[in-house]
């Protein structure tokens, strides 16, 4: 078994120890594990800037890899060899920190379970260019993962998007979580270590993390010591409201109908709801079907208005011309 612990924080901070204390844990699961620890802060990692260079060489019959050269790729490699993965980032400003989401958005592409089955399948069909035994199946393999939020604030909702933005990381992938941790109020504890149960938290979710790779996915409980939360997928209390009793969860995409019981807000989401969850593969085929309808929806809109369109776009390469004209 190959387990990954990734740090978006500062070099022997909180993340990093949290991180490293969750592998202490599994490493007494799994004394044979090989378990490797990175710190990403002196990293170069880029942002994504959408050329969709991946998707096109992919669709070519290639291999869906990453034009920018940096840092990403040695990390992206690391991922795909792990088989469980404990990953903690720090809220600066109520959600991950940016070098962790420049990751997510680069990785994600690559990675999207639903997108590169729709290709393979084309390829087998014979309607796409490639071999479809030679793609890289590991990119495709199980996963688990937990995530640990590490904010200062103890002011809870100083953090609120904290945990939810570091579900970002598995979805496409669709990797399994087996915990998410908001270690918040790091200001007031002052060091993990000052926190006698937030370390023996840490060690139960590496373990956890570790044995949930070798069961079967359905038997895989949710660690929950900071409770269930109210998204039975996610386990996120987020929810976006529209003035109806229906309601949705914004990391999984998910419906569910709410009711006021006393003083108590209760949300039920339907079983065939949870089944379409982002992080399923139906929640992924989902979006890459609405994705690869735009090229019909699109196409001839462009093409019935290239000239109005062309002249409308000189505006906006020549800016600098038109706007002191």
């Amino acid at each position: 078994m190959k387990i990954l612990g990734l740090s978006f924080g500062k070099k022997n901070a909180n993340c990093d120890i949290l991180t490293k204390e969750a592998l202490y844990g599994a490493r007494e699961a799994y004394p044979d594990a090989e378990i490797k620890f990175i710190n990403t802060q002196r990293l170069n990692i880029g942002r994504c800037i959408g050329c969709g260079a991946c998707s096109t060489a992919l669709e070519k019959g290639k291999d869906n890899n990453c034009i920018i050269k940096d840092d990403f790729q040695m990390l992206e490699n690391e991922v795909r060899a792990a088989d469980a993965i404990i990953l903690a980032a720090p809220v600066y400003v109520l959600q991950p920190v940016g070098q962790f989401k420049d990751f997510v958005d680069r990785f994600s592409c690559r990675h999207d379970v639903s997108a590169i089955n729709w290709v393979l399948d084309k390829r087998r069909s014979g309607e796409m260019p490639g071999d479809p035994d030679e793609f890289p199946q590991e990119r495709l393999k199980r996963r688990t993962v937990s995530y640990i939020s590490v904010g200062g604030a103890s002011t809870k909702n100083w953090v609120s998007m904290g945990t939810a933005g570091l579900h970002l990381f598995g979805i496409s992938a669709m990797m399994q979580v087996v915990a998410n941790y908001n270690a918040y109020s790091m200001g007031t504890i002052g060091n993990p270590y000052l926190d006698e149960e937030l370390i023996d938290q840490m060690h139960e979710i590496g373990k956890r993390t570790a044995e949930a790779f070798e069961m079967d996915p359905k038997d895989v409980e949710f660690y929950a010591p900071q409770g269930t939360g109210t998204c039975p997928v996610c386990h996120q209390d987020l929810l976006t409201v529209n003035g109806t009793t229906t309601v949705e969860c914004p990391i999984c995409g998910i419906e569910g109908k709410i009711a006021i019981n006393g003083d108590k807000l209760e949300v039920t989401f339907s079983e065939e709801q949870q089944a379409r969850a982002r992080g399923t593969f139906k929640g992924l085929r989902e979006h890459t079907i609405e994705i690869q309808g735009f090229g019909a929806i699109c196409g001839p809109k462009i093409m019935a208005n290239k000239e109005m369109l062309d002249e409308k776009m000189d505006r906006i390469k020549n800016f600098e011309k038109y706007i002191e004209a």
